[in-house]
């Protein structure tokens, strides 16, 4: 990742060589002025065809009324998806007991996140083709049937594999909504409501568990995916009517052409093959065994073949390998990958935490959450305004990073017999962090690529950030048990050791008949345990700081043709006036893609 690459094949001999450079005119002149390698590509790979594939602009920037009504639109969808990604947070335990199956209930979460971050890629170039609107309402839809199909199931394997369904959708939803967002605000705009989109992911993420102890302990588990029926159905409705986006125009057969089969299978093989057998480590397998190692060395060999295609056969590659040449595009892709890390740990084992060393309830498990997720929330709105206001996105995403290392270090000290305030006092720290960091390492992503690679890109970085969730799950889950297994293999049974790292909040509810010093040591080993899972992410922040400093680089967010692009919103806002008008206009828009 050095400044003076080659040039692209088929595009002007210009400005990649600007990696390290400040100087916005030469930055804004190599994003809007250089065409894109796509369109090069497939001029030359489509000759054969009777249509070159080249992709139709979406973008329809927008007046303000119109984009908040799309707001809410979008926000719904949104809502719907992420509240489903934490809900089961404070359920774990419970399902565990439930379906006498605790050994296997990360992968409840797991699940969720490892379909959806492997269709990632998939989303940004499906809705290139295709249209945002129309892989938006096909995700809503895999969304709800996964939904329905969870809250009806009878084992733990079925919830899994239900939950696997369920986050094919909701990937979709949230690369969709991000896509569209940057369709209908300018870059220069696009701070502020990415900030408001961190609201909806703090609202959600601070809700979900509290929801999710609610019905956990006052109804049914079930009740955690029967509420995505509603929402989501009243979401479906309010896309279809609001959410007004330019058709994609063509022949449906050619559009089908213009996917990279090739890419989506290799792509799909390879996450699958890697993420498997991480979560397997140390856990259900151990590391240097073949059931570890044979899966990780395919799956490498299948992402060396997906970048293969990329590079050499995909006529619209799902990830441009191109992009990766812009240091800012690089670093901040390396900073969202451990964003992924550390947020995801911290969702996942701060209730579980609570429960377990402070006895706390899957409420109040939830409630104790809630100083991060609104921090978080607050904090988000407030840099993503200060981003769209001062065009600098470089100081949030550094001074986010450091503030989150602090905080993990912080969080790494966590006992039995800390404080409630400094609880709340760390969280609000760690708030801080994330919110500074998740949004606005979009705007950088975003502001060093073309607008018809916006989608692309979006959805590169959410498969990273994902990924690093992903992985993450699974590395903490292998720390946590191999730390718990060795502190206690030499002081109680083998069948006792393997109840208590199945379900740890078993530790204390007194069904494994544990002396008082067993107890203790038990709960000393697991607190040892969320240690070490702290300490990875002190090592993941800094690596962060780091790598955001060095590599990524502030980027004039104003384009030349906003305002021409503006005033065509407004042209297209002013024919379609009215919310049967704007809904009749986008349900036909919709049946014709």
């Amino acid at each position: 990742m050095t400044g003076h690459s080659s040039p692209v094949p088929g595009s002007k001999p210009t400005s990649t060589s600007t990696l390290g450079q400040h100087n916005s005119d030469t930055k804004e002149t190599h994003i809007e002025d250089e065409p894109s390698q796509v369109e090069a590509q497939n001029t030359t790979k489509e000759s054969t065809g009777n249509e070159k594939s080249k992709l139709q602009d979406q973008t329809n920037l927008l007046p303000i009324k119109q984009l908040l009504i799309v707001f809410v639109g979008l926000s719904c969808a949104l809502f719907c998806a992420l509240i489903d990604q934490t809900i089961v947070s404070t359920a774990l335990p419970t399902l565990g007991r439930v379906f006498n199956d605790a050994s296997i209930e990360s992968w409840v979460g797991t699940a969720y996140l490892l379909t959806s971050t492997a269709c990632q890629p998939l989303y940004g170039r499906l809705s290139d083709i295709f249209g945002r609107k129309i892989v938006l309402l096909s995700s809503m839809g895999f969304f709800l049937i996964g939904s329905i199909l969870s809250a009806v199931s009878t084992s733990m394997i079925m919830l899994i594999v239900f939950r696997a369904i369920s986050g094919i959708g909701g990937g979709g939803i949230l690369t969709s909504v991000m896509i569209t967002v940057s369709d209908v605000v300018s870059l220069e705009k696009r701070g502020t409501y990415q900030g408001i989109i961190g609201v909806v992911v703090a609202l959600s993420n601070s809700i979900g568990p509290l929801i999710g102890g609610l019905f956990t302990e006052k109804v049914t588990w079930r009740w955690c995916f029967y509420i995505n029926i509603p929402l989501t159905s009243i979401s479906i409705l309010v896309v279809l009517l609001v959410l007004p986006l330019k058709r994609v125009k063509g022949n449906v057969k050619a559009r089908f052409k213009q996917i990279d089969y090739l890419g989506c299978i290799t792509m799909i093989i390879s996450a699958v093959l890697i993420l498997v057998p991480i979560s397997w480590g140390g856990t259900k397998y151990a590391w240097s065994s073949a059931g570890v190692i044979a899966p990780l060395v395919l799956g490498i060999v299948f992402f060396g073949l997906f970048i293969l295609v990329e590079l050499k056969f995909a006529t619209l590659p799902l990830i441009p390998m191109h992009i990766f040449r812009n240091s800012t595009v690089s670093g901040a892709l390396i900073g969202a990958f451990f964003t992924g890390c550390m947020f995801y740990a911290n969702l996942y084992y701060l209730p579980q935490f609570f429960q377990v060393v402070y006895l706390a309830s899957p409420i109040k498990s939830g409630v104790l959450l809630l100083p991060l997720v609104v921090t978080q929330c607050i904090v988000s709105f407030t840099s993503g305004f200060l981003v769209s206001k001062t065009g600098n996105y470089t100081v949030n995403i550094w001074v986010g990073f450091f503030i989150w290392a602090i905080a993990c270090g912080l969080l790494s000290t966590l006992s039995s017999n800390t404080s409630i305030a400094k609880v709340v006092g760390y969280q609000i720290l760690s708030g801080v962090g994330s919110g500074q960091t998740l949004q606005t390492n979009l705007v950088a992503i975003q502001a060093n690529v073309k607008r018809n690679e916006m989608a692309v890109a979006t959805a590169t970085r959410n498969f990273i950030r994902l990924l690093g969730g992903t992985i993450a799950l699974s590395v903490c889950s292998a720390i946590l048990n191999n730390t718990v297994r060795t502190s206690l293999s030499l002081l109680v049974s083998s069948t006792v050791l393997s109840k208590i790292i199945s379900d740890p909040t078993r530790i204390s509810s007194g069904v494994l008949d544990l002396t008082a010093a067993e107890k203790s040591a038990a709960i000393d080993a697991y607190t040892h345990g969320i240690r070490n899972i702290y300490y990875f992410m002190i090592a993941s922040s800094c690596v962060s700081f780091f790598v955001t400093v060095f590599f990524v680089r502030g980027t004039s967010l104003k384009r030349e043709d906003d305002a021409k692009l503006q005033e065509e919103g407004k042209i297209w806002a002013s024919k379609h006036r009215g919310f049967h008008a704007l809904g009749k206009k986008n349900v036909e828009s919709t049946v014709k893609a």
